[in-house]
């Protein structure tokens, strides 16, 4: 039990450090540029960006409901 939670700090810890750090490094930037990625992703991510969008909805929304009503 011990140690699943002194992963678990280092986890939230390293998590914190990435975010603080790409913070610091997009000061000059603005909002807008973030969302959009700087306008410069090449098809392959724009891709994978879908495709991941795409499976969290019906993972997280029709993959219960299928199961609700069909049962395992």
């Amino acid at each position: 039990m011990v140690y699943e939670l002194i992963v678990f700090i280092l986890y939230i810890l390293a998590m914190l450090a990435i975010g603080v750090f790409f913070f610091f490094k997009s000061k000059d930037k603005s909002e807008k540029d973030y969302f959009l990625g700087g306008r410069n992703m090449n098809g392959l991510v724009a891709a994978f960006s879908a495709g991941a969008s795409d499976m969290s909805a019906w993972v997280l929304m029709g993959m219960p409901a299928a199961i609700f009503a069909k049962g395992l």
